[in-house]
């Protein structure tokens, strides 16, 4: 299942992302948008986790605080090239 979390700090980590999903399921890819110009992160990022797994992200972490942001998490069919 592909996640798309938003609203996320733009000083938040691939790790930590990684590291909040973790006690739910494998991570299998995880990647946040980054602002080139200014080397920020736009506060979103795309994950790819089990199915079964992203189905409990989303019921417990959509619109809970991390780092002190509201964040929101949905199902999305984004593709990463």
């Amino acid at each position: 299942m592909r996640l798309l979390i938003s609203n996320l700090n733009r000083f938040t980590t691939t790790s930590q992302v990684v590291a909040l999903l973790g006690p739910f399921g494998l991570v299998s890819s995880a990647v946040i948008m980054m602002n080139v110009k200014s080397g920020y992160s736009e506060g979103i990022a795309v994950v790819e986790m089990e199915f079964k797994a992203g189905q409990m992200v989303i019921s417990e972490l959509n619109n809970s605080r991390f780092m002190n942001y509201y964040i929101s998490v949905e199902e999305t069919v984004t593709t990463i090239n």
